[in-house]
């Protein structure tokens, strides 16, 4: 049981930084930080849509990650 608690820790930290890394992304698009829009050939017109994404995305695998690491058996 103990293994078992252990790995689902180790895949609720790491979905958690996934979800994190996806958040700094879409703030990054969103301020255009070291010109990666261009670097990413994101048109304007398709940008919310990819922060919308990125930020929802980024919410549920925070979320999850969250609810993971603090398992109950």
């Amino acid at each position: 049981m103990k293994v078992r608690r252990i790995f689902v820790a180790t895949v609720g930290i790491g979905q958690g930084a996934i979800g994190v890394l996806a958040g700094i992304l879409a703030c990054i698009l969103y301020f255009n930080f070291l010109d990666v829009k261009t670097a990413l050939n994101v048109s304007v017109e398709l940008l919310p849509l990819y922060l919308f994404i990125l930020s929802v995305f980024s919410f549920f695998s925070v979320i999850s990650g969250f609810f993971l690491i603090h398992e109950e058996d």
